[in-house]
């Protein structure tokens, strides 16, 4: 892979933070974390069943956020729902009204749909997510087999039996130490959740996912990145305390955008706000002289393409396209 030079920006304004990817001073991802509306993906809540309706394969969960959650029977965790030998694995035989089941958030709610659980919980860290009830370890395809033998044989050592995990590609060159630290971590973390359903009841937070920003570090800022640029008090204490915590090898790239006379805002400096603006708009230029219209509607986003200025070189109109 030829070395691209990739950089993540961090801009705090008053009631939100923005987050930018650059590849060559390109702006290829962008993150907005709002206060106001905090996503409640990856939360584990101790839930209290309501109804269980066997004709939709589903049950609605109290999680203590207004409106009742749904878990499907394709989300429910068989290896803890208790059935006995023959019982077929039907969600009304796993689950009936008023019972406490522990569930993670996997979609927020939209409209008048409630949140989507799974009670399969995993926990994700730096280098891998923990399966507290799986067995299996699955490691990223995209890594080379070397790559992959080295991992498997190092989590062989670290991972207690009673769990599984999922190696995330940011894992590759990892040290066995950081490796012991991540699942030290989010072992640490399944075992405060549990102490917690057994002293609780429904319903009841008992993990919350950290804020977008904390995330977005965790899951993509690894070795590849040459710098993290960081404007905003918050932000810089937030983002800082966290690498320093757990990636403190990275902690050198790590830079601090103080506003000040003569100094331009870090999003103006990188051109990313003028990028942004492009990207949102609804005509596209297309570098080849062609064009994209991008429209939304309810049920999808209708992606028009003009061949514009572009008239073609290959002989056929396929080519042209």
């Amino acid at each position: 892979r030829e070395s691209v030079d990739r950089s993540m920006l961090i801009r705090q304004a008053d009631d939100y933070t923005q987050i930018a990817v650059l590849e060559d001073g390109i702006l290829v991802e962008h993150y907005v974390d709002r206060a106001s509306a905090a996503s409640m993906i990856g939360n584990v809540y101790l839930g209290k069943v309501q109804n269980v309706l066997p004709s939709m394969e589903a049950a609605f969960i109290d999680i203590g956020r207004g409106r009742n959650a749904v878990l499907y029977a394709g989300e429910v965790n068989w290896d803890a729902a208790g059935l006995e030998v023959n019982q077929a694995k039907r969600i009304e035989n796993a689950l009936s009204s008023g019972d406490t089941v522990l569930v993670q958030v996997t979609k927020d709610p939209i409209g008048h749909k409630g949140a989507r659980l799974t009670s399969q919980i995993s926990l994700p860290g730096r280098f891998l997510v923990y399966v507290p009830e799986g067995s299996m370890t699955g490691i990223s395809r995209k890594l080379p087999d070397t790559e992959r033998a080295r991992l498997k044989a190092i989590l062989k050592e670290i991972v207690p039996d009673s769990a599984g995990v999922i190696v995330r590609t940011a894992a590759e060159g990892a040290s066995e130490e950081e490796l012991v630290r991540d699942v030290t971590r989010l072992k640490a973390q399944w075992e405060a959740i549990e102490k917690k359903v057994k002293q609780g009841s429904g319903p009841t937070l008992l993990y919350g996912e950290p804020d977008l920003t904390v995330r977005t570090v965790r899951d993509l800022f690894t070795e590849d990145f040459a710098k993290l640029v960081v404007q905003g008090d918050d932000a810089w204490d937030l983002v800082d305390g966290y690498v320093s915590h757990v990636a403190p090898d990275l902690r050198e790239r790590l830079s601090r955008h103080e506003l000040g006379e003569g100094v331009k805002d870090l999003f103006a400096e990188y051109r990313v706000d003028e990028q942004i603006a492009k990207g949102l708009d609804r005509k596209v230029w297309l570098p080849s002289g062609g064009s994209l219209i991008i429209d939304r509607t309810e049920a999808m986003t209708v992606v028009d393409v003009n061949t514009g200025k572009f008239t073609g070189s290959g002989g056929t109109l396929e080519e042209t396209v």
